[in-house]
């Protein structure tokens, strides 16, 4: 269900987050420590991408007609993600009715 997918993919997308805020090993040098935030980053960054994947399909639920909450909250992770693909504001022209 979507319900599901959203969830499956949000616990790949804590862990990524978890990953990157864990607490940082005493008694590194500043190098050190660049080096090792790099390191969560490429662990981090399979977990965030596989999150990014299962939200995708949610996100193509949506021509086959399902559109509920956790539909919904995909797009907004996805928006989140990756704003300049899933993050757009639609502008319209303006209209006029013809009588």
């Amino acid at each position: 269900t979507a319900e599901a997918t959203y969830q499956i993919a949000e616990i790949y997308h804590s862990f990524a987050i978890d990953l990157l805020q864990s607490q940082r090993p005493r008694g590194l040098n500043e190098e050190e420590l660049e080096e090792y935030e790099l390191l969560l980053e490429e662990q981090a960054y399979p977990f965030e991408e596989k999150a990014i994947d299962i939200h995708l399909t949610n996100f193509k639920r949506i021509p086959k007609g399902a559109y509920n909450q956790s539909v919904k909250n995909s797009l907004k992770v996805l928006g989140d993600l990756m704003p300049f693909r899933y993050a757009k504001v639609e502008v319209a022209d303006a209209y006029v009715e013809l009588p």
